[in-house]
C-alpha cells in the first residue's frame, strides 16, 4: 500500500483528500493546512467524510518528517514560488516522491534555472522524483497537442486556448491578489499585472509542449490584456466594482521558425462581459496547417461548475500520476519525460462529494 501525505487543503487539495480516503490501495498518513481552523482534526471529518485515525496539522517540519512514499503538494505556488519550491525541495531530500500541482511546477527549468537546480539536487539527496502537472497548464496542451501533431502534415501555427468564467472560484487569494480582478486597470499591485510574471504562467507548458514536438524556441513573448465591467458583480471570491477589471486574457506566443506556438488563459466574471473575445467555455487547439484542426474540450456537464470540475480534474491528474512517480528514475521530471499513465478505478471504494 503507497503511503501518502496531502499537503494543503484548498478546493483542489481537499479533493484529492477526499479521494485518497476512499482509495484502498492508498494509505493516507499525513495531512498538511495552512488555515488554524484546520489544524488538529481527524482528516476525514475534514472533508464530510468518515474518520480516518489521521490529524491535520499546520506543523510544516512535522509533515516532513513523516514517513511516506508520495507527496500529494498543492500549495499556492503561484503567491509564494520561493517558499513552495523550499518546502517541495525539503520533502524530496526528505526521501519523499512529490507530485506537485500549479503552474509553476510544469516545467521549473523555463521558470528559473536556480529552482530547477535545486530541485534536482534536492531529488539526487532523497534518491525521489519530482513532477509537475496539472489541467491547464499541465494537462491538456502537454499531453494532447502531441497526439494530435501526429495526424498533420505540416503546422505554421498551434494555438491553445482556456476559456472560464471564474464568478464561482471561491479563492481571494487567486481572484483578487493574484490575477487583479477588481482592480482598476492600470493597479499594478496585483501580481499577474507584471507582464513577465504573467507570461512565466505558461512558459512551462509551452516549453515541455516544443520538447515533445521537437521544436526549437527562438523567443517568448508573453501578454495580458484586460476589461473592466460596466456594472458591479457578487462573485464567490468578493465584490468587484464597477469599472475595474472583470475580464482578462494573459498568456505566451513562442516563436519556434516555421511554427509559432501560443497558449493562453482567458477569464470573465460574467459571461457577457467582452462579447468580442472567444467565448465558448472550455480548452481549445487549433492547427493551422496540413491539415488544419481544431479539438474542443468540454469538462463538466450543463449543470456543472466548470470551474470546480477543472479542480476534481487536477485533483485527479496528480492522483493517477502516483504509479508513475513512484516507477521513475529519481530526478526531476515533466509531462514530456514521465511515463504515460492511466487512471486506476479497480477496486474503489466510492467517494461522496459533499
Amino acid at each position: 500500500m503507497t503511503r501518502v501525505i496531502q499537503w494543503a487543503t484548498g478546493v483542489t487539495g481537499m479533493m484529492s483528500l477526499r479521494h485518497v480516503i476512499g482509495r484502498p490501495d492508498l494509505d493516507l498518513v499525513g495531512v498538511r493546512v495552512y488555515d488554524p481552523a484546520k489544524a488538529d482534526v481527524d482528516a476525514g471529518t475534514l472533508c464530510g467524510l468518515a474518520e480516518t485515525g489521521v490529524r491535520t496539522t499546520a506543523n510544516r517540519d512535522e509533515v516532513i518528517g513523516t514517513d511516506a512514499d508520495v507527496v500529494l503538494y498543492m500549495g499556492k505556488v503561484e503567491m509564494d514560488t520561493p517558499g513552495c519550491f523550499q518546502d517541495v525541495c525539503d520533502l524530496l531530500a526528505s526521501g519523499k516522491n512529490v507530485v506537485a500541482t500549479g503552474s509553476r511546477f510544469v516545467h521549473p527549468r523555463s521558470l528559473d534555472t536556480g529552482l530547477a537546480e535545486a530541485v534536482e539536487e534536492a531529488c539526487r539527496t532523497g534518491g525521489a522524483t519530482f513532477l509537475g502537472l496539472g489541467l491547464y497548464p499541465g494537462f491538456f496542451a502537454e499531453s494532447l497537442v502531441p497526439i494530435l501533431a501526429r495526424l498533420t502534415e505540416r503546422v505554421g501555427r498551434i494555438s491553445v486556448r482556456e476559456v472560464l468564467n471564474y464568478s464561482t472560484y471561491a479563492s481571494h487569494d487567486l481572484i483578487f491578489n493574484a490575477m487583479g480582478f477588481g482592480h482598476l486597470p492600470e493597479d499594478t499591485t496585483p501580481l499577474l499585472t507584471n507582464p513577465e510574471y504573467a507570461a512565466s504562467a505558461w512558459i512551462g507548458s509551452a516549453t515541455v509542449l516544443t520538447q515533445a514536438l521537437g521544436l526549437q524556441v527562438h523567443a517568448f513573448e508573453g501578454f495580458r490584456e484586460v476589461a473592466t465591467t460596466p456594472r458591479p458583480l457578487s462573485v464567490a471570491a468578493g465584490e468587484i466594482p464597477a469599472g475595474t477589471v472583470g475580464a482578462m486574457r494573459f498568456g505566451v506566443v513562442v516563436d519556434c521558425g516555421d511554427t509559432t506556438l501560443s497558449v493562453e488563459h482567458l477569464t470573465r466574471m460574467a459571461d457577457d462581459l467582452v462579447p468580442d473575445w472567444p467565448t465558448e467555455i472550455g480548452y481549445e487547439v487549433t492547427f493551422g496547417g496540413q491539415p488544419s484542426m481544431r479539438l474542443h474540450l468540454v469538462i463538466g456537464g450543463p449543470d456543472d461548475d466548470h470551474a470546480e470540475q477543472g479542480c476534481l480534474a487536477t485533483a485527479m491528474h496528480a492522483v493517477n500520476a502516483i504509479p508513475a512517480v513512484l516507477s521513475a528514475e529519481p530526478g526531476l521530471h515533466d509531462l514530456s519525460t514521465i511515463s504515460a499513465f492511466t487512471p486506476h478505478w479497480a477496486n474503489r471504494q466510492p467517494v461522496v462529494h459533499p
